[in-house]
């Protein structure tokens, strides 16, 4: 598995071209960029996978918090790839006044390396329909500034809570364990974002942000109108940025209401679909309330000299717990005795029936720290992550008194002789949880440390993989 990899990175490496950066004859800059990514793991073993209907679909577990994890679960495969693409077009103006008027658009997708399959696969898929517009851009906005005033940008934007926690963690090998989890929201279909000009005291520079986010109703897959109905889903990020001698220091506090609960933190800010069901025999609504979470976090790096460089993170995740959601649409009847299809919206951190599926309060605090040494076009990494255990008062283990670490160590060559935007890399993880079970709540699922952790507490893998950016 892992030879044929490297066949397809090394012949990914040559096909490297120069980016497309160019100006008209009317003054606009137009700029054409992207990368190109293939990346093969081979696990320590082979995952095992609970049948859906063991979880998710029949009994809206998806956890496995209410229902034994089935002990002849099948194994996954040990071996796994990743082909990831991005292509990003931008035009940009400055009149005589200073004022830059700007637009940009960016699409990601991931493909199983077949060029039918290319644009099939967003990495984020939060629209429904096709064309232009059931299109899931990554990014699609337009902006004007001044570099006395700041940025106003309008459009599909990136959180910074996803993108800047991926920035921090994707050169210590710890993109996927720190950017994809936790309580923020990584992709605002509908976001105003208003950027201040850089402040400096002569030490440093202090940059500050404030986004508006929202998306519309969730009522594609409710075939009655629920009471209470769907809500607008909602969010608000402070960033702080700041920047002195030796050192980058970032603040990020994100707060939603009305979407659709989650710990993965990249996944698109999608509303709640309400609370359509009832409780058995009655008509009375079960008035589930509005789902909210929250995130603060703070991440930096710090240079001690040019060959070394620190990198480090905290955050603190609350959620309000939402119930499992489910449809009385016309369903077939083996789905569910009550005629009722689970995993419409698959509520977060909720009891069990008895309970009447109540949602629960929730918080944890995780951490990151990572070490990079530079030398000529190598660089070696070592980073370790920490999701801490929760707490709230539900009496269903739903993952809350399970903690994790995971480790990685990578290295990095950069080659200038193929491309300047070209590199490979290889890296060693190893995770382990603190106790069988359900994944920590920050962990958007049990099998996201490579292993389920029902069933092992803890796993190993090997990466190589090559990226390449224009």
């Amino acid at each position: 598995m892992l030879n044929r990899y490297a066949l397809a990175i090394a012949c990914l490496a040559c096909s490297a071209a120069q980016a497309e950066t160019f100006q008209d004859s009317l003054g606009n800059t137009w700029e054409l960029s992207g990368f190109m990514k293939l990346e093969a793991t081979q696990a320590m073993r082979a995952p095992r996978i609970v049948p859906d209907d063991a979880s998710k679909y029949k009994q809206g577990d998806w956890r496995n918090a209410f229902n034994a994890a089935p002990s002849d679960a099948p194994s996954g495969s040990r071996s796994s790839s990743l082909a990831l693409q991005q292509i990003s077009a931008g035009v940009s103006h400055e009149t005589d006044g200073a004022i830059t008027l700007e637009a940009r658009a960016s699409y990601r997708w991931r493909s199983t390396g077949s060029p039918s399959r290319w644009f099939k696969t967003p990495d984020v898929d939060y629209r429904q329909g096709g064309g232009l517009d059931g299109t899931d851009f990554f990014e699609k906005f337009v902006g004007i500034g001044r570099p006395d005033l700041g940025t106003l940008r309008y459009g599909t934007q990136l959180s910074r809570s996803w993108s800047r926690s991926d920035s921090f963690s994707y050169p210590v090998g710890l993109s996927r364990q720190w950017a994809n989890s936790g309580a923020g929201f990584g992709l605002v279909p509908e976001a105003v974002r208003l950027t201040s000009r850089a402040f400096e005291d002569g030490r440093g520079k202090l940059t500050a942000e404030l986004s508006f986010g929202r998306n519309e109703l969730n009522t594609a897959l409710v075939s009655r109108t629920p009471s209470p109905g769907p809500t607008e889903p909602r969010l608000v990020e402070l960033f702080l940025q700041y920047s002195r001698d030796k050192h980058l220091i970032e603040f990020t506090m994100q707060s939603a209401s009305g979407a659709r609960q989650t710990s993965f933190g990249k996944s698109a800010l999608l509303g709640w679909i309400g609370d359509p069901d009832t409780l058995v025999g009655s008509s009375r609504p079960r008035q589930a309330g509005k789902p909210s979470q929250s995130v603060a976090m703070l991440q930096g790096n710090h240079w001690p000299n040019p060959e070394n460089m620190l990198t480090y993170g905290i955050r603190h995740n609350q959620w309000s717990g939402s119930a499992i959601n489910c449809n009385y649409g016309p369903i077939p009847p083996s789905f569910s005795s009550q005629g009722c299809v689970y995993g419409i919206d698959a509520g977060f951190n909720y009891g069990n029936a008895a309970l009447n599926y109540a949602g629960y309060r929730a918080a944890s605090t995780d951490a990151m720290v990572g070490w990079s040494h530079y030398r000529g076009l190598f660089t070696y990494t070592a980073a370790l992550m920490y999701f801490g255990r929760g707490s709230s008062e539900n009496p269903i283990e739903w993952g809350q008194s399970n903690s994790a670490l995971s480790a990685n160590l990578g290295v990095y060559r950069k080659l200038p002789e193929v491309h300047k935007g070209a590199s490979v890399y290889a890296g060693v993880g190893f995770s382990r949880v603190s106790r069988l079970g359900p994944a920590p709540l920050s962990a958007p699922d049990n099998q996201f440390l490579g292993f389920n952790s029902l069933y092992d507490r803890s796993g190993g893998s090997v990466t190589i993989g090559t990226n390449w950016i224009f």
